[in-house]
Parts: structure tokens; sequence; C-alpha cells
């Protein structure tokens, strides 16, 4: 297998560095004077926040007007940063521009015109260089060296863990992910929400780094998912922070959900894992505003009754504060990324509100904060609303969240492939794949079964069981198996018996109830993804939901910790707080040993539907090689979107049923025309890892013009092809050759003239009909 890896790392290490610059760099200079006092946990939330709900807003407006492209994102951006830095700036930019200029003037007039643009050179420098010395990052490191040092690791484990596979295969995680693709292609050729309105969010921000930075779609797409991943775990420390007593905690909350995380959608760039950071974002706002001591506004010559009914006295700037203005971009923002990502918000929301009951039915925090959801959740759906009113129809997928929430069955696109397989190929409902998989109309049977649970014939404590045994099944199958779930469990109820005795102490009551609030969310989520067996409406698949839930693992384990190191930490004394100090480090290496010694060490990802890195080194090379538009690639979907802008594609599938006499037969316009083979299939649904096999061949394949085509019958469509392209090179020998093999791919190239281009259609069976009988294989 070929991996390239010297282009493989510098290719993730440019779409890094472009999402820093997006993300960090630059609102750390347009709003530098803003930020200049602000801690640095406020800084990275204000940045990653105010940059993603103005690029995914901007680029909204602009599709929705059709006027999307690089120049007027370019100069949207720039007049928005230009109007920050003039409101921010002694408003006397034209004089210093003028000054500058007469300067300038002269020093040309007095024939000294280099030597003061070197000086002027040399004092930029000097200053810059001043500014940087004094930055008071560089003394914030040299205190907290060992916490920067353990977090810098972390972020730099994380970022080799998640993209592992992704360098060695060079492929998408999921199947789904050319999907995503083909909507920021459409949206870079000038068409805003191409397969129907849906949550935006991901695409806009890939699409931007696409268009300024000018890199190749299916590299971001590639890289895209390990760094929002590293986003939400920056944003799990900083909760933690807010959390937590001991100094070294929050690196160790990081440190489980780094080495635990057994959820590989983490490692793909899809939109509901790019939106948990805000859902981590919205828990860190809320807890905040909540915590401070906020004193009922009155007015003197209000009547109790007005005052009552009084509210536009909570929405004003002692209120409406920053956090509760970066709590309206999350709530925003969960929704413009997913409404997966925006129902984890409403249970996080959910259990918080209720683990400071008695202090959200105060007016001072209850109306500020009701007026950050609303808001927020007018900025996110307005532009759908605009959308929907020009006449654009929302995504399926948005039918299918309807129908999950009714409890109603979903016959979308897609949604009964399998079965329409069967159908067409007469196998009716009783076949089993030969890795022993049933086939689809087992499984869908089986998923309309819901088990009933007739919870009125339980007494309570059968029914806390029966709860406690369907969530511990969920935390065993979905999450990280039987000890971790256990000791889960075992830290919810411990840190529930911690937060009920820090409640009693005016001091740590705070602490208290958001040790409840985390408690609370985890349940909710394991009762979610739990609810098939409990016999509730499944509104998100146990997969999905727990990847919800992963994330807060690290939080909960850390729950029974924080207790104990705060009852430590009542003695003040600074030489045994700097030993406290050390404990806290000493139990974050503790930990990480405790994870291997547990078997709780993550193994790394598969990869879904794998593809081989032949596909991408080979279309580099024709790229670079054929002039453009002179060639057409043959092939699988997913090379679709890479070759549309240098030459044509026709799918694999499409071509070999018109071979076999399904549909009507085809030429190819151009010179030269590529067929991608795959010898060994990774993946098959039926088959699973297979080689191409004249048995294979021998099956009927029925096209659906559906990327799934390639998911249900790859072994089928490559067998095909592979016997196809061996008949066709015996007809046409000097025309039809090997442009690559090895032992596991093969890449032919046809010659021709386009204005007679040559009738691909054979019967490239004719040669195994013996064998094919011998066999009992069905082909005719």
């Amino acid at each position: 297998m070929i991996v390239d890896t010297s282009a493989y790392v510098l290719s993730m290490l440019l779409v890094l560095f472009s999402c820093i610059i997006r993300d960090f760099l630059i609102p750390l200079f347009v709003w530098r004077k803003y930020l200049r006092n602000k801690s640095y946990g406020y800084r990275f939330w204000f940045c990653v926040l105010t940059q993603a709900a103005l690029q995914i807003n901007l680029v909204l407006l602009l599709g929705f007007l059709d006027i999307c492209n690089r120049y007027t994102i370019i100069a949207g951006n720039l007049l928005v940063y230009l109007l920050i830095i003039w409101n921010y700036s002694d408003k006397r930019f034209f004089q210093h521009c003028k000054e500058g200029t007469d300067a300038l003037w002269n020093a040309y007039k007095e024939e000294r015109l280099i030597r003061f643009m070197v000086q002027e050179f040399k004092a930029l420098l000097k200053a810059l260089k001043r500014t940087i010395l004094q930055m008071q990052l560089f003394r914030t490191l040299r205190k907290n060296w060992l916490e920067a040092g353990l977090l810098i690791s972390l972020v730099i484990y994380n970022i080799w863990f998640l993209t592992y596979n992704v360098l060695r295969y060079h492929c998408y995680q999921f199947s789904d992910i050319p999907i995503h693709q083909s909507w920021i292609y459409d949206l870079e050729h000038g068409t805003l929400f191409s397969d129907g309105i849906y949550p935006f969010g991901m695409h806009a921000m890939v699409y931007i780094i696409r268009i300024i930075f000018d890199l190749n779609l299916r590299e971001i797409l590639l890289y895209a998912g390990a760094y929002q991943t590293v986003l939400m775990m920056i944003g799990l420390y900083l909760l933690a922070k807010e959390i937590f007593y001991g100094k070294y905690t929050p690196v160790t909350v990081v440190l489980f959900i780094s080495f635990m995380l057994n959820q590989g959608r983490y490692a793909a760039s899809l939109p509901q894992e790019a939106g948990m950071y805000t859902v981590i974002g919205v828990a860190y706002f809320m807890i905040r505003y909540l915590r401070k001591d906020r004193q009922k506004l009155i007015l003197e010559k209000d009547s109790r009754i007005r005052r009552f009914f009084r509210i536009n006295a909570y929405i004003n700037r002692r209120y409406i504060d920053s956090d509760a203005c970066l709590l309206i971009l999350c709530v925003a923002l969960v929704i413009a990324y997913h409404f997966y990502t925006a129902i984890a918000a409403v249970f996080l929301v959910l259990a918080t509100g209720i683990a400071f009951l008695p202090r959200v039915l105060k007016k001072q925090y209850f109306i500020p904060l009701l007026f950050s959801g609303i808001m927020g959740a007018v900025i996110a759906v307005m532009p759908f609303a605009a959308c929907l009113a020009k006449g654009i129809p929302f995504q399926e997928s948005m039918a299918w969240a309807t129908s999950v929430i009714a409890d109603e069955e979903w016959n979308g696109k897609g949604s009964d492939y399998q079965q329409r397989l069967e159908e067409a190929q007469g196998k009716g409902n009783n076949t089993t794949g030969e890795n022993g998989s049933d086939t689809a109309a087992e499984e869908i049977d089986g998923k309309d079964k819901k088990p009933h649970v007739n919870y009125s014939a339980m007494t309570f404590v059968e029914i806390v069981r029966y709860f406690y045994q369907a969530m511990f099944n969920f935390g065993l199958l979905a999450m990280f198996g039987a000890s971790a779930t256990q000791f889960m469990f075992f830290c919810i109820f411990s840190g529930f018996l911690c937060a009920v005795i820090m409640l009693f102490r005016k001091k740590t009551r705070n602490v208290g109830h958001v040790y409840i609030a985390i408690i609370l969310n985890m349940i909710v989520l394991c009762i979610v993804g739990a609810a098939e067996e409990l016999g509730f409406i499944e509104l998100i698949a146990a997969a999905r939901a727990s990847t919800f839930a992963e994330p807060f693992i690290g939080l909960i384990f850390m729950l029974p910790v924080d207790f104990a190191f705060r009852i430590l930490g009542f003695w003040k004394n600074r030489h045994y707080q700097f030993t406290l100090k050390g404990i806290s480090a000493v139990f974050c290496g503790v930990a990480a040993i405790m994870i291997v010694e547990m078997g709780w060490y993550h193994s790394f990802f598969d990869v879904n539907q794998a593809y081989y890195n032949e596909s991408e080194y080979l279309l580099r090379h024709i790229k670079k090689s054929y002039e453009r538009n002179t060639y057409t690639i043959v092939s699988p979907t997913d090379e679709y979107y890479d070759i549309l802008d240098y030459g044509y594609h026709t799918e694999l599938s499409e071509f070999i049923d018109m071979v076999n006499g399904n549909s009507e037969e085809f030429t190819f316009p151009t010179e030269y025309v590529f067929f991608f083979i795959e010898k060994k299939v990774l993946q098959d649904y039926t088959y699973g890892p297979v080689n191409v096999n004249i048995k294979y061949a021998a099956m009927d394949f029925t096209f659906f013009g559906d990327a799934q085509d390639y998911y249900f019958q790859r072994a089928v469509i490559e067998s095909q092809a592979f016997y196809w392209a061996q008949k066709i090179s015996q007809i046409y020998p000097r025309n039809f050759k090997i442009y690559y093999e090895d032992d596991i791919y093969v890449a032919y190239i046809l010659e021709q003239n386009t204005y007679s281009p040559y009738n691909l259609k054979v019967d490239y069976l004719a040669d195994y009909v013996d064998e094919i009988k011998a066999n009992g294989w069905n082909a005719e």
C-alpha cells in the first residue's frame, strides 16, 4: 500500500495551521485591544465562538443572495474586521496615513528615502520584539510550565491518534462524508443548500478554509475532524478549571477522554461532532453565569404587582454581560452545526437548570438566560427561515428527524436500500451473508419490534434496577466496556453524596450544584442511549448518543477526587498548598497508568468502508501529467469531487451496469480513460474484506445509482470490473494497458481517438461459463 507520509503530514499541517489562523490569529489581532486584559480561557472561547458565528452567517447571507464566492467572502471579512479595528482605534486613521505620507515625501525630497524606510522598519521590529517579550503569555507559561506542558502533550497526542489511520489510508472515516463534500463543492460553485436546508455550520467553516487558503477540499475533510475534537477537549479543560479545585485535575479530565475516547466519529469531519465544542461552551457559560452573585434590580417606585411582571429591567448590560453574549453565540452555533448537537445542548441545559433550580427560578437569572436562549435560537433559525421562504426545501434528514421524534418509520432516500436490493435480486427475507450477518429485512423487522416494558407491574425498586441495567448495557456496548461503566456509576453515586454534603455549606454550595448538573446530564444521556431497551422513543441512536456522553466521562470520574482535594485544601498554608498541587500532578500520572492497567486505553479507530491510498496517489500524478479535461476517471464515488475541476468522472457502478447490458450503451468522449479497480476489497457489507473472484463476478449486480451500491455490493462491482478489464486487455492490447498495479490495486489506461471512441461492452464471463456452472454460481 502506498503511504506517502511526507505529503500526508504536510497536508495535515497546512490544514491545521489554516484552521488556527482562521480561529485564533485573525481574531486575536483584530480584537487585541478588547482582549488585552481578558483571561486566556475567555480569549479562547471568544475567538472560536465569534469567528464561527461570523463566518457561518456571512456564508449563509452571501449564499442566500447568490453572490457567495472567494471575492465576496474576503471583502465581507475585511469590511467587518476593519470596522472592528476602527471602533477600537483613536479614530485618527486618516490623520496617521497623512502623517506617514508626509514623512515619506519629505524623506524623498531630502534624498534619504531608503535610509528612512530602513530606520522605520528597524523601529517596527524593535517595537514588535518588545511587545512579544512583554506578553503576559510567557510569564504565565513559566509559572505554569508543567500544566502547560501536559496540556500541549495531550493536544499533540490527540492529533496523532485521531489522524493515525487517516494518514495510513488517506481516506474518509465514514461513507457519508462525500455527501457533505458535495454540498461544500456546490457552495463553492454558487449553490447554497444544494440538497435542501440543513445545519450548515461545519460546511461553512470548511468552505472558508477552502476558498481563502486554496487547500484541497478532500484534504481539509480528512483532517478537520482532529482539529475540531482538539477544540472540544480544550473546552473541556476550561470547563474543568471552572469547576474543580486541584491544579492538575483539569488536565486529568482531558487525559481520561484522550486515552479512553472510543467513538470513531470524532476522528471524522462530521457536523454533529464538529459542534460538540459549542455544547461544552453552553455548559461553561451557563455555569459561570449561575455561579455569580447577582443582586436583584428593584425599582423603588414599582408596586409589588408591577415588579413581579417587569422583565425589561433584567435585559440590559448589567445582566446581559459578556458571558451571556457568548452564551447566545453558543446556542446559535449549537443549532447551526447540527440538530443533534442542539438536542445534546437541551439535555445539558435542563440538567443544569434542575441542579440550580432554586437560583434559576430567580428573575435576575431566569430572564437573562431565557433571553440568551431565545436570541441564540433566533440567530440560528433566521437563515433557515429566509431560505425556506425563498423556496428552498428542507434536506430529507430534517424530515427524518421529525419522523424520529414522532416515533414514525422513515421511508426516505436510502432507508430501505437492503430491502430493495433483496427484492430486485429475488432473495426474499431469509438471506444470510457469507460473514454471518443477517439481511436487511430481518434487521429492519428486529428494529421495528420495540421491547414492551410493563412498568406498572414493577415495584419502584425493580424499575430502578431495570433502568440501571439498561444504562449499564448502553455503557457496556456503546462506550467504554464493563469495568469503566461500573466505575462511572460508582463515581456518579459517590459524586452525588459529595454534592449533597457541599450543599450544606454556603461556600461550596455552587460547586455542589455543578456536581449535580454533571451527574444529571450523564444520567439523561445514558437513558437516551438506552431508550430502545427502556421502551422509549429513540430520539438518538445509541452510537450517536455515546458521542455526547463520552466527553463528560472525565468530569464524572473526577467528582469524588475533587471533593477529596477540597477537603484537603482547607488549610491555606503555602507549603502545604504546594504539596497538594504536587499530589494533583502525581494523580494525573496515576490516572494514565490506571487507564492502561484496567484495559480502558482505546485502540485505533477502524476506517469505515476504507479506500486505498493508491487512488489518491494516482490522481495526483494524473492531474500533473495530463491536461485538463483530456481524461475520464472511472472509479467509485470517492474520487468524484477530487477530479471534477480537472477532468471527468464516471461511476464504476454505472459503467459496469452498462457493460452488463442493463442500461443504454455509452462511450467516453475523452482521449484518455482511467479505470481504478480494487483487487482486494477492504470492506463489503455481506462478505467483508475479500479478493476479487470469479464467484463474485458471476453474481447479480443491481444498480440503484446510489453511493450505497459500493457499500452493499462492492465485492461484486470490483470483481466484475476486474474480469472485464482482463477481457478488454486481450481485445485491445495496444490501447488498453496497465497504468499502475500492486498486490491490492490496479489502474488501467485506455487511449482512444475521440472521434471514434471504443465500444467497451463485452461478455467478460464467456471464458468462465463452465467453472461458474460447475460451482452453481448464479450467472446465466
